[in-house]
């Protein structure tokens, strides 16, 4: 007895130890690597203000935001040890003494303190350069439909740069009519920082128009938001956003920049290893990014002219990028070509499609089933007419099915924004039984068609004029996507084909794209505001989550294999991918 006695002492000696020792290990894991309070003298404690830290010698950004009681911290796994410098984004406010950053030792173990007292800007050029695009307009004087113009019409000044450079601009209304003219000739998925010029496609002055609008109001509305007319000062105050609170100041955000120079990131998506698979549409290459090692490699990527567009330039690189269950990763090439890359054999394979333009993949790959769709522009034939088909795609074997012509019904809602309204595919996805489905922007509507029958039909978003871009089919058979002018969220229940509508309470947002996360919520890209967006349907409620970088984002993709909840966004004009991290 005195011996059994013994082991059983000897056993819970030793268990408490392990468990003293992994209570020790969890607590050091838990300890922050840096941590602070952020203060100012015009609020006190800061709530919302964003603070980035960047490793000496490091290219990768990572960035929390304050709490309620202006106190911030940095995750001990999310900062090795070594020099950081630390900065901030709060609109309004900067480090005092034109200091840029404040520099830290991160240790291996202890955590590190960094206070920071920030100072109010008075200067409002300096100011100018903080605000955003959504701020800009907000900033703007002018009529709403004068904004609308920009903003709903004429989206592509804010797609490829920031609006400070109209601000800035000098540019009477004659001379604007000459910069649209211009600034029309660029291919509209690249940026300022890569222009492709389509010099077949000319717009000439005399016509006077961009996405069928007369530019002369334009212009002259633009010279009246500038500095023209010897103005040293804009005459209209700078407005800025309120910052983060509450949900909205609890994440994580870490930015990777591609070490390839002016790289413009159009798609991505996330393999089962973690691994994000992206598109360089500056560049004939395919990359991946090793999160965990921060290691990027990249390909050389097929590229194929279209097959009957002559005279237009060549235009480099991949758009959509999805990645399928087996892990192969499917690329639009352009011109009348799929291709498919196997990170296993590190090979392309491409596939033919039957049509004159390919429009770009766009089409996610669902776990358990096996094909996609993908639409396709034909040539005019007698009538004069273009006309646009769905193919269903199997991946296993890069065949395509018969096409399904597209648009039968002709009552979909007219878009007043054009003089000959017409109906294209954005996006495609598919539904939980494999028929095709598609975004309409211009049409405002969804796009059904069964893969048995062939039969179609167009769904109208409850909104008018409501401009659906870009989103993702979740496990409830429901196909959520952004409507870019109506700043709303929408969702189709596929069962039903009723649309449900959600607002985001901010005037040209701009929704893009939308995907749900595996807790229900559904994630959303928001250009021109450098917020992203998390909606719980449950309750309607919004949070906006603010980035430390601008970015502008075409996708969203959810790292389901992911301990947290784990989003990723190809940050298309700043050559950087983007992860947010939120506890569950």
């Amino acid at each position: 007895m005195s011996r059994i006695r013994r082991v059983w002492s000897a056993l819970a000696t030793a268990m408490l130890a392990v468990l003293a020792h992994a209570a020790a290990a969890q607590s050091a894991d838990a300890t922050p690597a840096l941590r602070g309070i952020v203060r100012s003298a015009e609020e006190g404690p800061m709530e919302g203000v964003v603070v980035i830290a960047q490793r000496r010698g490091d290219a990768i950004l990572t960035a929390v935001s304050t709490n309620a009681s202006g106190a911030y911290e940095f995750p001990r796994d999310h900062l090795r040890p070594g020099e950081y410098a630390i900065s901030i984004r709060a609109s309004g406010y900067e480090l005092p003494n034109s200091s840029k950053s404040r520099v830290v030792a991160i240790a291996a173990s202890k955590p590190a303190t960094l206070e920071l007292t920030l100072t109010g800007i008075s200067d409002t050029s300096k100011l100018a350069s903080q605000l955003t695009n959504l701020e800009w307009v907000n900033s703007f004087p002018g009529t709403a439909q004068e904004k609308d113009v920009m903003m709903r019409n004429v989206v592509n000044c804010g797609f490829c740069h920031s609006l400070e450079r109209i601000a800035r601009s000098t540019h009477s209304a004659e001379e604007f009519q000459s910069v649209i003219q211009r600034m029309a000739t660029y291919e509209a998925d690249h940026s300022s920082a890569d222009r492709i010029q389509i010099a077949s496609l000319p717009q000439p002055l005399e016509h006077l128009q961009w996405w069928w609008r007369d530019i002369k109001p334009i212009s002259q509305w633009l010279a009246t938001v500038n500095l023209s007319d010897a103005k040293t000062q804009w005459a209209y105050p700078l407005r800025v956003l309120p910052r983060p609170r509450g949900k909205a100041t609890r994440a994580i955000v870490t930015v990777f920049p591609l070490p390839r120079a002016s790289s413009i990131v159009h798609d991505l998506d996330v393999d089962s290893k973690g691994n994000v698979w992206f598109g360089n549409t500056a560049w004939d290459y395919i990359g991946r990014l090793n999160p965990t090692t921060g290691e990027f490699s990249e390909w050389p990527a097929p590229n194929f002219l279209p097959a009957a567009a002559p005279g237009l330039d060549r235009i480099l690189g991949v758009l959509d990028i999805q990645v399928d269950p087996q892990d192969n990763v499917w690329a639009a090439v352009g011109g009348n070509k799929l291709a498919v890359f196997s990170p296993a054999s590190a090979q392309w394979r491409s596939f033919d499609v039957p049509v004159v333009w390919l429009s770009p993949f766009r089409a996610p790959i669902h776990a358990g089933q096996q094909a996609a769709w993908v639409t396709g522009i034909t040539a005019p034939p007698t009538d004069g007419k273009w006309h646009e088909n769905a193919f269903r795609l199997d991946i296993r074997t890069g065949k395509l099915g018969h096409g399904i012509p597209l648009y039968e019904d002709k009552t979909p809602p007219v878009d007043p924004f054009h003089t000959n309204p017409f109906h294209f595919c954005y996006m495609s996805d598919q539904d939980a039984d494999g028929n095709f489905l598609c975004t309409d922007p211009v049409g405002s509507a969804i796009v059904r068609a069964d893969a048995a029958t062939g039969r179609t039909r167009l769904i109208p978003t409850p909104t008018p004029l409501a401009f659906p871009r870009r989103g993702y089919r979740d496990p409830q058979n429901r196909f959520w996507f952004g409507e870019f002018f109506a700043d709303k969220i929408g969702v189709i229940d596929l069962a039903t084909d009723r649309i449900t509508e959600y607002e985001t309470g901010t005037k040209y947002l701009s929704p893009y794209y939308a995907r749900p996360d595996r807790n229900g919520d559904v994630w959303v890209s928001s250009t021109g505001s450098d917020r992203v967006l998390r909606l719980d349907p449950k309750t309607g409620g919004i949070t906006q989550y603010l980035m430390p970088v601008y970015y502008d984002a075409r996708k969203v993709v959810v790292d389901l294999n992911a301990k947290m909840t784990t989003v990723w966004l190809p940050n298309k004009n700043s050559g950087t991918l983007l992860r947010i991290e939120v506890p569950d």
